[in-house]
């Protein structure tokens, strides 16, 4: 067995280990064979060619450690592993939603899992220098950003987004293991836990990563952009502490991980002190013990040979003093800065602070507004309630009437339509001072806003080093000041609200006895009038009106009842309102839903009562039914008796009338008394409220201005303690800076001693320099003009050059000119080198000739490189190419460093010899190459000849196809003529649309040639863009051999079977595949914008349409002929049909050899004939 097949079945067994079905956490050595196996193998391939096999959709367990195994592949794995796993993202989306519908803790879990391992390989997608460890170095998170504030901002949303995943994760499997009372010392606890101890590895790092970063954008950005941020972190922070803290408390991970412990509070990321005082958490993991069947997979032996490296100390540089004050300043300018920004803070937490404060205004003004209606709605009910109390006591007795019920109705109606009308004015007027109130504070807010921004501006400017002490002591005595005058003023306020109070508890008393006393001179006044009317009533009844009274008093009766019922429920309806109203409310509310529900219960109580009462006025009625019989008896007596009395009644009756009118007159007295009382009482009322609304606008703003002041206090303290540390700190700085001044100073005067002695120095060497230059400027001014007249002659030189060649640069003969006169200047070289060793005076001729020799060696090796590139026989050009630039390399380091030497002049000779010579091999074998035949001369006429013949091919396998059509219409019928046309129709049509895009690939070389050649001609742009000609002349070969193939497909397909239409799916795909060669070739070199190229891509889509329709009608009338020629096996006896399934076996084992053989013969086609296209190539 081979070493890498050896290393794929010990993978393959291992990864089958780890996935197995048992509930046991993953092994770690399993864990461990993948991830080597990652870095045999060079990446994740191999990983997930093995685990695509396993039954991940089979068994949840399997699925859930291989999500555990790939995280831990992809954190410890090999580099790629990540890029490499990137294309299985939709697997894993899949899997992670096939087991989201199992309800047993593992599908949601392993739901929750795929999502965070589809969030971490498209992080590490978009920043490929993070690896899977998320492990960097110190320093390496700023080079990976950079300045790029734009980065970090979307840096720390991804970052947020993964942490996301990690904390859905685990609360997952926490919720998992609480619904199903799963213990993490148990396997099935264990195998659920497992995968944590990644998750923590990967949230800490996120964790630090977000803390620098949030503390860099907080630095950069104003705190308003950075809001949402600010609050994704929060949300984070306090859930990673949660994680942490659970998975602290679980005794699995005691020996397995150490968890980080996160700091009690969230970091402020607008001080840099926290910042200074941020320390990363960290993460251990211990190390496992080694297996002894696992050998070191790296040789460490190099390593541990290796020296230690000797790190040098650089040499203290001098001290500067200048630099020393310039830093001391910077370091006074930063202190400013740093007090300016605390003052912004302290302005924006004001700011805030104030804005929380009208908000519990607010709300504590509804929670009033609330509360006090529920009180008018309580009062209202306990109105009620005394009337049905009333009714209860005063319930009419049988001869009473209907008329002393509907006033009662009328009056009790009319008073709650008043209280109705009262309350809505009374909440209204609320409202208004509710809503005036808010905006007055809003005002407030305000002016005390600008009016503090303005104090500490002015404060801001005065902040100087020196004056700190004075302001402080002028501060606090502002404060303690303010302070006693806020203090008085709150005493006085709350004096007056406690003098307010009691008189509107007076006024409250009073109210309440005036109404008391009302109610009992109405009651008795009602009293007194039922009882006329009832003496009235009684006096005017007779025996001729007792049948009538027993039918009205029975109706009376049921209408009474039945008002009763709906006034009952009615309150039951207004009960439940006041329910639902009332359970809004806090806390506070509760005691009025108490008083609420004792008195549904006391109604309650009512509505049996009358219930009670009306069962006893039945039974009453039962009894006068029986009275009736008796007083049948006693009428003749008493009609007797009524005679008498008649006359005595008439009088009574009217002295009766006479009272009752003066009775009126007295009630109509009392009822405007009473309505007198009502406007007074509502009066009174309203100015108590005016009164208490406006008390308590200044209670408000009384306790408003308190906090404030409460705020600057503390504000002005803090900014004390800031301003005294930083005295401190800067005292302290200064006494090190003078001691370090001082030092200086004393090193100042042995650096002047040491200058001046340098001086004197200086002085003789300037001396010698001067006469040193003399002499020297005689011989650059002769080597300048040297210079000067030998770039004049390269310059002409290039001028005549560039009108001599033309266009011959690049080509062989012009190599030869170059490579002859290069080989005069060398010969002239070496004597002028002779010269200039005998004679420095002869230095101006040799510089010329050195200039023109190494401008030549140049230009010869830059044209031999055109013309090898240039040639049509790529290896020997390429091998002349690769000597001229050994050539060069070799000789014209060599040539110049011999010139430099002035006393070896044989050596320089030499050198001069051999570069000669060598050059003149090259010129040969330059000139050899030259003769060779160019194959691109007459490739324009190929191309004409291959274009003609692609049309001729499509338009006779056009006309083939429309003879076949003809031929199958005459001879078939049925089923297989309907197959038929079908199939030739689909050729015609993929015919006519490779014809319109042929024609359209005509129009868009014409444009390429058109705008390409120049001047030149159509053969001569073709020559010069020889490789793209030859890829369209095998484009128009491919399409004609594909028209021809189609046509033998489509005649094998209408004469033969349905074996046949495969041929016919194949070709129309070749031929298709053949124009997309041809547009593609167009497309190359075709201009942008061009209206042809859009016109090709038309019919390109077009031809594939096609293409799709002919494999289509192929595959429906393959499958139509095979139904009609299926066999009816219900006639099969058991012998035939067995004998008939084994043939049936034979032929599919047939088949499958056959399919193998034609798969590696197709194989073997495919090398050979790309072997033999590359061969052509090369000729």
């Amino acid at each position: 067995m081979a070493q890498v097949d050896k290393v794929f079945y010990q993978l393959t067994i291992s990864i089958s280990k780890a996935l197995n079905p048992a509930e046991f956490p993953l092994k770690v050595k399993h864990a461990r064979a993948a991830i080597i196996g990652t870095f045999h193998s060079g990446g994740a391939h191999s990983f997930w060619a093995i685990a695509l096999r396993q039954p991940l959709q089979e068994n949840r367990i399997t699925a859930w450690k291989f999500c555990h195994l790939l995280h831990k592949v992809l954190r410890e794995g090999h580099p790629l592993s990540c890029q490499q796993s990137l294309r299985q993202r939709a697997m894993l989306t899949e899997l992670g939603k096939l087991w989201g519908h199992l309800k047993d803790g593992y599908g949601s879990c392993i739901k929750q899992y795929t999502k965070l391992l589809v969030t971490k390989l498209e992080f590490h997608d978009r920043n490929p220098r993070f690896p899977g460890s998320m492990v960097l170095k110190k320093g390496e998170l700023e080079q990976i950003g950079g300045n790029d504030i734009n980065y970090y901002f979307h840096l720390a949303v991804e970052m947020f987004d993964y942490l996301d995943e990690i904390i859905a994760l685990q609360d997952a499997v926490f919720k998992s293991l609480t619904t199903f009372h799963v213990s993490s010392m148990t396997s099935a606890g264990q195998c659920r836990v497992a995968p944590l101890i990644p998750c923590i590895q990967d949230s800490s790092p996120l964790y630090d990563f977000l803390v620098r970063i949030m503390f860099k954008l907080h630095s950069n950005l104003p705190a308003e952009l950075l809001t949402g941020h600010r609050e994704r972190f929060r949300t984070a922070f306090g859930q990673l502490s949660k994680f942490y803290d659970e998975s602290r408390s679980l005794q699995y991970f005691m020996t397995l991980i150490t968890v980080p412990q996160l700091p009690p509070n969230a970091p402020n990321f607008s001080s840099q002190v926290d910042f200074g005082e941020y320390q990363a958490p960290v993460v251990v993991i211990p190390e496992p013990e080694p297996d002894e069947f696992v050998d070191n997979l790296v040789d460490m032996t190099v390593q541990q040979q290796r020296p230690p490296e000797v790190k040098l100390e650089p040499p203290q540089p001098a001290i500067d003093f200048e630099k020393l004050i310039i830093e001391r300043d910077e370091l006074i300018r930063h202190l400013q800065l740093e007090v300016d920004r605390l003052g912004r803070s302290v302005k924006s937490c004001n700011v805030e602070n104030r804005e929380l404060q009208s908000r519990f205004e607010e709300q504590m003004a509804t929670m009033h507004a609330e509360l006090s209606q529920a009180q008018d709605e309580m009062e209202l009910l306990k109105m009620q309630k005394d009337e049905l109390e009333l009714k209860a006591e005063t319930a009419p007795t049988l001869e009473q009437k209907a008329i002393a019920e509907e006033e009662r109705a009328k009056a009790s109606e009319e008073k709650f339509l008043k209280l109705k009308t009262m309350y809505g004015q009374i909440r209204d007027e609320h409202v208004k001072l509710l809503r005036t109130h808010g905006e007055v504070s809003k005002q407030l807010a305000t002016s005390t806003k600008m009016v503090s921004e303005v104090t500490k501006e002015k404060e801001d400017i005065r902040c100087k080093l020196e004056d700190l002490e004075h302001q402080q002591a002028r501060v606090e005595e502002n404060l303690q000041q303010s302070s006693n005058v806020a203090k008085q003023e709150n005493e006085e306020l709350q004096t007056k609200y406690k003098e307010l109070q009691e008189k509107y508890e007076d006024m409250e008393a009073n109210k309440s006895a005036e109404i008391a006393e009302l109610r009992i001179t109405c009651e008795n006044l009602s009293k007194s009038i039922e009882e006329a009317k009832n003496a009235h009533d009684e006096l005017q009844s007779t025996h001729e009106s007792l049948s009538g009274e027993k039918d009205t008093l029975s109706a009376d009766l049921e209408a009474q009842k039945a008002n009763h019922n709906e006034e009952i429920a009615n309150l039951h309806q207004e009960i439940e309102q006041l329910k639902g109203e009332v359970a809004k409310t806090s806390k506070e509310t509760g005691k009025l839903q108490e008083d609420l529900e004792r008195q549904i219960v006391s109604l309650q109580s009512d509505k049996n009562g009358l219930d009670e009462k009306l069962v006893d006025v039945q039974k009453m009625l039962e009894e006068r039914e029986k009275s009736f019989e008796v007083l049948q008896c006693k009428y003749d007596e008493e009609v007797v008796k009524g005679n008498e009395l008649k006359s005595e009644l008439e009088g009574k009756i009217s002295q009766v009338e006479e009272e009752r009118e003066i009775l009126k007159s007295e009630k109509e007295n009392l009822c405007q008394e009473v309505e007198g009382l009502r406007s007074e009482l509502q009066t009174k009322c309203e100015e108590l409220q005016t009164t208490q609304t406006s008390l308590e606008s200044e209670l408000g703003e009384a306790k408003g201005e308190v906090e404030v002041l409460k705020s600057n206090l503390e504000e002005m303290k803090a900014k004390h303690e800031l301003l005294v540390q930083n005295y401190d700190r800067l005292m302290v700085d200064r006494s090190d800076r003078e001691c370090e001044l001082q030092d200086l100073l004393h090193q100042q005067t042995e650096l002047e001693e040491k200058h001046v002695a340098t001086l004197e120095t200086i002085g003789n060497l300037e001396a010698a320099l001067r006469d040193a230059q003399i002499h020297g400027e005689v011989i650059v001014r002769s080597l300048l003009e040297a210079c000067v007249k030998s770039s004049e002659g390269l310059a002409t030189r290039a001028v005549s050059e560039d009108e001599f060649s033309g266009g011959a640069a690049g080509s062989a003969a012009y190599f030869g000119l170059l490579a002859e006169e290069l080989v005069d200047m060398l010969t002239k070289l070496g004597l002028g080198h002779e010269q200039y060793v005998a004679d420095n005076a002869s230095v101006e001729p040799f510089a010329r000739k050195v200039i023109m020799a190494g401008h030549l060696m140049a230009t010869v090796q830059m044209q031999g490189a055109i013309v090898c590139s240039s040639t049509s026989d790529i290896e020997y050009g390429e091998q002349i190419a690769e000597e001229l630039k050994d050539w060069y390399n070799k000789h014209h380091i060599a040539l110049f460093e011999s010139l430099l030497s002035r006393s070896d002049t044989t050596s320089t000779g030499n050198v001069l010899n051999a570069t000669k010579t060598h050059l003149q091999a090259i010129a040969e074998r330059v000139g050899a190459l030259s003769k060779k035949l160019d194959p691109t001369e007459n490739i324009g006429d190929m191309f004409e000849e291959e274009l003609l013949g692609m049309d001729k091919a499509i338009e006779e396998a056009a006309k083939r196809i429309e003879e076949m059509l003809s031929e199958s219409r005459a001879s078939d019928s049925g089923v297989k003529l309907e197959v038929n046309e079908k199939i030739l129709d689909a050729c015609t049509s993929l015919m006519r649309a490779i014809r319109v895009l042929v024609q359209k690939s005509r129009l868009v070389q014409g444009e390429i040639v058109a705008v390409g050649k120049g001047g030149a001609t159509a053969k001569e742009f073709y020559k010069r863009n020889h490789q793209w000609t030859e890829g369209l002349i095998s484009a128009a070969k491919s399409v004609a051999q594909g028209a021809n193939f189609l046509v033998v497909a489509a005649n094998k397909a209408v004469s033969g079977d349905a074996k046949h239409q495969l041929d016919l799916v194949v070709a129309a795909q070749e031929i298709a595949a053949s124009t997309t060669q041809l547009v593609v070739a167009s497309r190359v070199k075709a201009p942008r914008g061009s209206s042809n190229l859009a016109a090709l891509g038309a019919a390109s889509k077009n031809v594939t349409q096609s293409t799709a329709t002919v494999v289509a009608t192929a595959k429906d009338c393959t499958k139509r002929l095979e139904d009609s020629q299926d066999l009816d096996l219900e006639k099969l006896t058991v012998h035939q049909a067995k004998r008939m399934e084994m043939e049936l076996k034979v032929r599919v084992l047939e088949l499958e050899q056959a399919l193998e053989s034609e798969r590696l013969l197709l194989a073997a086609f495919r090398r050979k004939n790309y072997q033999s296209e590359v061969d052509g190539a090369k000729i």
